[in-house]
């Protein structure tokens, strides 16, 4: 599993960062990259069998803190 993991995220790199080098579009592949390192981490590690913290009590959290900024 972990072997096809690597290859879908390098199919995924050659088909986009070629063409954000190319147009110079620096931010956008630095967004790319910390997304792509993100997605790969939890990819891995649900591969691998470890306990993965659930992101929606992160979103949730960001939510509510900015809705109670807001008010």
């Amino acid at each position: 599993m972990v072997l096809v993991l690597v290859l879908v995220f390098l199919a995924i790199i050659a088909m986009e960062v070629p063409s954000l080098v190319k147009k110079q579009m620096w931010r956008e592949l630095v967004a790319f990259s910390l997304l792509l390192l993100i997605g790969m981490v939890f990819s891995f590690g649900q591969a691998l069998g470890y306990q993965m913290p659930n992101p929606n009590k992160g979103i949730e959290f960001i939510i509510t803190s900015a809705g109670e900024i807001f008010k």
